[in-house]
């Protein structure tokens, strides 16, 4: 009996060609139905589902990949995997070549026990049913790059005609990997303002790090049209020295620098792939003007800001109304752009760039996301000769995949959140976190008989409060807003507790001194 392709997950991503064929054909970032159009205009009959070799044709980016494994697995007579399409500066190709050459290794990360592609950072469940080596053995790979204009693919119909053909009865069985499912019940979902998560981290590593313990702990469990999600609202994250992580630092936690470098190259190019509906860098610099030429934005920011240091009108609007939200009836774009808007502020003497993104993937996308931004941001800082600021991110819908292979690396981060302190990650030491609104000094005044704390900034006396109890202090303090951090909070409280207590002992002790002997020993 001849197998036919029978999806096992993703289903709905995957377009059926000929469900006998023995090629899986992979459109990377490239609209799948843009990829199939030209394709069938350039290498004629290479899609006609009565005689192609490919059995399905479908798009891989983001954590992908090891779902399309799974399905190898149990389609055995897929044998051969053609890329063509964008990459977009990921190394998709390049992690699959490496899989296949070289295999898994057993990592561990955060105490959760992975699999990893050998040579890269890509990470994979940790399933006893996954047989790489099997997908070693029978799988062929080929990169034909990018789909250019209406010029044919070269080499692309010699290569499928010269692939070697299994013979049914030489096949191996079906293979089912099942992808752990999200269960409700496994997952602790801790009572919050979902609209109100707000981090200030000193670098990027620091910010995510803190995000994705609040996604994992305050997300709230929803359900969207791609699947589910733990999802924050409007959460605002705030990188106050936006400076490059080292690779090891950011080997910690399944990120690479070079990765990193690449996006920041690619979100800076105007250029728009043909097949690809946006780009970031074409929306920055192409995509908006007259029939002359696109406008490069970031360069009409950098002279508005050379004529007016204090302007507030250096904002880009990377959403365009008319294409990404077409009038009712009118045929919508296969892909929107999820960074929104971009504003420019000179403050304190520094370039600031604060970023709306409409929705956010944290595990996987939002760290190089900002890694984007600092090179929007450095960028334009150069070119007005100023030295960067803090990048503030604001993520509308900022979500949390529970089914993604990173997300038992969140787990493992959340669960290991122990401390609010400030992480020097070079040198592996803590320190205390500096509240932005200042500091205190807790005293008891011997002589007026009552508690003194003195609000502080840099040294300087911002005010002083008084009173015999702790508590008329606190609310005095609450009142004055005087206290961002939690951690902060905590040890005022402690230290207005203590300085309370040592009030009564000396007033207990004036008591007893001043009592007759009889009084005293009562």
């Amino acid at each position: 009996m001849t197998l036919t392709f029978k999806p096992l997950h993703h289903g709905d991503r995957i377009e059926m060609v000929n469900p006998a064929g023995d090629v899986g054909l992979i459109t990377l970032w490239s609209p799948v139905p843009v990829a199939r159009r030209r394709l069938a205009a350039t290498v004629p009959g290479i899609l006609d589902p009565a005689g192609s070799r490919v059995a399905v044709v479908a798009n891989l980016y983001g954590d992908g990949m090891y779902a399309m494994f799974c399905n190898l697995l149990f389609n055995p007579q897929v044998r051969h995997l053609v890329a063509v399409g964008e990459d977009l500066g990921q190394p998709t190709c390049r992690e699959i070549e490496a899989f296949l050459r070289d295999g898994l290794e057993d990592t561990t990360l955060l105490g959760r026990r992975l699999k990893r592609i050998r040579g890269e950072n890509r990470l994979f469940p940790d399933i006893a049913e996954f047989d790489a080596d099997r997908l070693r053995r029978t799988i062929s790979f080929r990169n034909f790059g990018r789909l250019s204009g209406e010029q044919p693919t070269p080499g692309l119909a010699d290569h499928l005609d010269s692939l070697p053909r299994a013979p049914q009865e030489s096949l191996p069985e079906r293979v089912r990997v099942d992808i752990p499912e999200f269960e409700a019940d496994a997952y602790e979902y801790r009572p919050s303002q979902p609209a109100a998560h707000h981090v200030v981290r000193r670098g990027p590593l620091d910010c995510w790090e803190e995000l994705v313990v609040r996604g994992i702990r305050f997300g709230v469990p929803v359900v969207l049209d791609n699947g589910p999600r733990l999802e924050l609202l409007n959460a605002k994250a705030v990188i106050t020295e936006p400076e490059h992580e080292s690779d090891e630092l950011l080997g910690r936690y399944g990120f690479r620098l070079d990765r990193m470098l690449a996006y920041q190259e690619a979100i800076l190019d105007p250029e728009l792939p043909d097949g690809i509906s946006y780009t970031y860098g074409n929306r920055l610099r192409g995509h908006f003007g007259d029939d002359r030429g696109g406008q490069d934005t970031l360069e009409a920011v950098v002279d508005l800001l050379r004529d007016d240091p204090e302007t507030r009108q250096a904002y880009i609007s990377l959403w365009d109304t008319e294409a990404d939200l077409p009038a009712a009836g009118a045929p919508r774009p296969g892909s929107r752009p999820c960074l929104t808007t971009i504003f420019f502020r000179r403050a304190a003497g520094k370039l600031t760039l604060t970023a709306t993104y409409r929705s956010h993937n944290l595990l996987t996308a939002w760290l190089q996301n900002v890694y984007g931004l600092m090179a929007i941001q450095r960028h334009v800082a150069d070119r007005v000769g100023v030295p960067v600021g803090p990048v503030t991110v604001i993520s509308h819908s900022l979500g949390i995949d529970p089914r993604s292979p990173r997300y038992e690396l969140g787990r493992g981060i959340a669960e290991n959140w122990r401390t609010d302190e400030d992480l020097d990650r070079a040198r592996d030491r803590h320190a205390l976190r500096q509240d932005p609104n200042g500091y205190f000094v807790v005293d008891v005044d011997e002589d007026e008989d009552c508690l003194v704390v003195e609000h502080r900034y840099a040294g300087l006396l911002i005010k002083q409060y008084r009173s015999d109890r702790a508590a008329v202090i606190e609310r005095a303090i609450i009142g004055d807003m005087g206290v961002s951090l939690v951690s902060h909070a905590f040890w005022l409280g402690r230290e207005l507790a203590t300085k309370e207590q040592a009030l009564r002992e000396r007033r207990k002790s004036r008591v007893s001194s001043a009592a007759p002997d009889g009084a005293a020993r009562r």
